[in-house]
């Protein structure tokens, strides 16, 4: 890892507005892999292991994904890529189907389970909407 490459915890924690916590859990439950470490111990960040920390704050902050669901996810998208790693040195025809067959499979995963809480998000906003309307009834009502 070059020098530029090699970020320490406070500047991963300021770019990122997370704590140094959350950074130690996450590799405590393995969404990380084994970060790097100076001589005295410190550790350190390359740009890959950044965006992967951005990525899976992207999708607690976005899906409301549990970090369950976000080791779910960052597995299918390592088998996506050991998929088109095979893909990519496959000649056969047949086997070529395949690797976008279970290519296709994970994918549908992953959109299904992103369907599921957009459904349960529209659901929540459509009760707040109702008791919105209601405040907004009652209030009209006050006034006659």
């Amino acid at each position: 890892m070059t020098a530029a490459a090699r970020l320490t915890m406070e500047e991963v924690t300021e770019r990122l507005g997370i704590t140094s916590r959350t950074l130690h859990y996450y590799e405590e439950i393995g969404l990380l892999p084994d970060v790097a470490r100076t001589e005295g111990r410190h550790r350190v960040y390359d740009e890959e292991t950044v965006d992967r920390i951005a990525h899976i704050l992207r999708l607690k902050q976005v899906l409301g994904a549990s970090l369950q669901e976000i080791r779910d996810i960052l597995d299918a998208e390592e088998e996506l890529e050991r998929i088109k790693a095979s893909y990519r040195g496959e000649s056969r025809l047949e086997e070529r189907d395949r690797l976008l067959d279970e290519a296709a499979e994970r994918l549908r995963s992953i959109i299904a389970h992103i369907d599921e809480k957009m459904e349960k998000l529209q659901a929540m906003r459509q009760g707040f909407q109702a008791r919105l309307e209601r405040a907004h009834r009652l209030k009209g009502g006050q006034s006659e």
